[in-house]
């Protein structure tokens, strides 16, 4: 039993973490840009910012006066999707994922942020254009989604 719980979490950390970029893959942003943003009316702006090829920063960012607390059912903060160009989703980070079953919370705390490193190298896409999305998964309220179109040459 101990064994297997040593793989769950294992498993986990690599997930998370990912996997160094293949040099194979080369990743651009549409048009240039070097991120997205959604600005939500509950004051909060979530981002999706390249880092580098195939390496991706989700940020959710306070911009009121008041403390946001996010409550979870498990040890999952953020989930988030790769879409083909005709909206098939080709994967889903949950889908792939353990996460414990613990109760949680994140509290943002005013002009602070969450931040979520998303590496894609593992991945191995193919050449295309592809819809990355990302958002928080709280047991209720907002869940900040951002999406960003990303290029494989």
């Amino acid at each position: 039993m101990k064994f297997t719980i040593g793989i769950l979490l294992t498993t986990l950390l690599l997930t998370g973490c990912g996997i160094s970029q293949s040099s194979e893959h080369k990743n651009s942003l549409k048009n240039g840009e070097d991120n997205k943003s959604s600005i939500f009316e509950d004051g909060m702006t979530a981002t999706l910012k390249e880092i580098a090829p195939l390496h991706y920063q989700y940020q959710v960012l306070n911009q009121t006066n008041d403390p946001i607390t996010l409550k979870f059912t498990s040890s999952q903060r953020i989930d988030y999707s790769i879409t083909t160009k005709s909206g098939e989703e080709i994967f889903l980070f949950s889908s792939t994922a353990a996460f414990l079953s613990a109760l949680g919370k994140e509290e943002i705390l005013p002009e602070e942020d969450f931040l979520y490193d998303i590496h894609l190298a593992d991945l191995r896409l193919n050449k295309g254009e592809y819809t990355l999305s990302a958002w928080m998964t709280p047991k209720e309220g907002k869940m900040y989604k951002v999406s960003t179109v990303i290029h494989i040459d």
